[in-house]
């Protein structure tokens, strides 16, 4: 009880000025990462998401919702950005496993899809320290043998979303240690407090504060975030296996990951509404029988 009190009063003791600072730092930093990941290819990513029992429904889907959007134009593949996705309440799961065990299937339609159907189910406790716990196996430790290295050539980003003080396992809940190993070997580390949360705490996950880590009033404020940093991708498909589409394609055509639905569809029923620019470079799978 008195450390919610002390916390609540630590709000409330926040200036609005200081809150939009934070906001405007994170809309401007944020899209700078988006647009570097996306211009730089080849990329892992690992999203650490609070699920505990002070996050809303609302707050749940605004966390999925700025991961979706963040993603926006990244192409996420085998061979260029792959994405881990690592809820944590009590327990923390590695849900989303493309960094820890990549596969040519884990397209972006995949992602999403999956992160979409993602429960919001724990536990009540905010085990960040354990989330922590599983991005440093997929970098460095037990889950990390299929992890591109060297770390200081293949980027590699850690982005947190969390709305409390992390508060188990209880007698050693911290996770700054383990961020501060993932920082020694290259990792990037990005911290997003929503509400109310312990902002010099976040900062010590982080390499460079100012840059890093932020504090938002409100999940109103991540939703507002998450549309500022989504940007149009530079085409509204991408090429996947035949099997995506039950194997309705025929040898000379292939499926697609609709980029603006997420889900997959048969070229042949895209192609013709699709601009000529575009058409050209389908090529062949353009044609008719």
């Amino acid at each position: 009880m008195k450390a919610a009190i002390s916390t609540a009063v630590l709000l409330l003791a926040i200036s609005p000025f200081a809150f939009a600072q934070s906001y405007l730092r994170a809309k401007q930093e944020f899209i700078n990462l988006r647009e570097q990941l996306g211009t730089n290819k080849i990329s892992d990513i690992l999203f650490l998401l609070d699920t505990s029992g002070s996050v809303s429904n609302y707050g749940f889907e605004a966390e999925k919702e700025f991961v979706i959007n963040f993603l926006s134009t990244i192409t996420v593949s085998f061979e260029e950005a792959r994405v881990e996705v690592i809820p944590f309440g009590n327990t923390a799961s590695l849900y989303i496993d493309g960094v820890s065990n990549p596969s040519s299937d884990k397209d972006k339609c995949d992602l999403i899809q999956k992160l979409k159907q993602m429960p919001h189910s724990y536990g009540w406790a905010t085990n960040t320290k354990g989330a922590f716990q599983l991005a440093y196996d997929v970098c460095l430790g037990k889950y990390s043998g299929q992890k591109r290295v060297p770390l200081n050539k293949v980027r590699t980003v850690v982005i947190l979303i969390t709305d409390g003080y992390w508060n188990y396992p209880y007698n050693d809940p911290s996770p700054i240690p383990i961020a501060q190993s993932l920082l020694a070997a290259n990792v990037e580390v990005f911290a997003i407090g929503v509400g109310y949360v312990n902002l010099p705490a976040l900062q010590k996950l982080v390499k460079d504060p100012e840059k890093q880590a932020f504090h938002l009033q409100t999940f109103t404020h991540l939703k507002e975030l998450s549309v500022y940093v989504r940007g149009d991708p530079k085409r509204t498909w991408q090429p996947v296996e035949s099997h995506k589409c039950n194997n309705n394609c025929k040898q000379l055509e292939k499926c697609i990951c609709d980029l603006q639905n997420y889900d997959y569809k048969d070229l042949r029923q895209e192609v013709n509404e699709m601009p000529d620019d575009v058409k050209r470079l389908v090529g062949n799978f353009s044609r008719k029988d």
